[in-house]
């Protein structure tokens, strides 16, 4: 028995990044993960959205001061609406005198932020759940440049001896408002880079023996 197949949506936000299925009748959502909005992108709209689009296949999700102190509750209600691709923005925002905003996502709870999933990922969803920060990175260490889509202002002499500067490429234009144009979210790149290090060297020696990195999983877990 066939059907007419179902209209996928058309909401769409680029992701600039060739892994990520974001074709125009592709369907894409912004997921502003705050229960307290009430405009077209707030967490009780957009729920609302997903329910009705049944073909929803990619998430961009704003990480902001309150969600970002629940990186395993977030991750794990993103991973039960089934959808295969994630993006993780963060909010960085500034007031009138040059400060980040209250709800910005500060460097270190990024950092944190993107550890935590990270482990979870690791260790059950790899091939399962794309992340583009994790499938970025993990191209990087396979010798793949990073596709950058931001300006390409100068670099600080820090961020140019920087150990982690291929992943990040001293991050976006808008986000360098730190003392001397650093990133203001250099110490949680930095952090997380550092820290995903070995995992990512474990899944590139996978995948340069044309096995896949999905194994990585099973030996964490006989590690454990």
């Amino acid at each position: 028995m066939t059907g007419r197949q179902a209209e996928p949506s058309h909401y769409h936000y680029d992701l600039n990044y060739d892994h990520y299925p974001v074709p125009s009748e592709d369907a894409s959502l912004l997921l502003n993960y705050d229960a307290y909005g009430i405009d077209e992108r707030s967490h009780p709209h957009i729920l609302m959205q997903l329910q009705a689009q049944p073909h929803v296949s990619t998430l961009q999700v704003v990480i902001h001061h309150g969600n970002g102190q629940q990186p395993q509750h977030l991750y794990r209600y993103l991973r039960g609406l089934g959808i295969p691709f994630l993006q993780f923005i963060p909010l960085v925002a500034v007031d009138d005198a040059g400060n980040l905003t209250a709800d910005s996502v500060q460097a270190e709870e990024w950092g944190a932020f993107l550890i935590a999933v990270f482990d979870l990922w690791v260790q059950k969803d790899i091939e399962q759940i794309h992340i583009r920060q994790f499938d970025a990175a993990l191209d990087i260490w396979r010798g793949k440049s990073l596709q950058v889509v931001c300006d390409n202002a100068p670099l600080t002499d820090e961020c140019r001896e920087c150990s982690v500067l291929c992943f990040c490429q001293g991050d976006c234009l808008e986000n360098r408002i730190a003392d001397g144009g650093k990133s203001a979210l250099c110490a949680g790149y930095h952090q997380f880079f550092t820290y995903s290090a070995p995992y990512m060297k474990a899944m590139r020696d996978l995948l340069k023996q044309h096995r896949s990195p999905m194994e990585l999983m099973a030996m964490l877990a006989q590690s454990r």
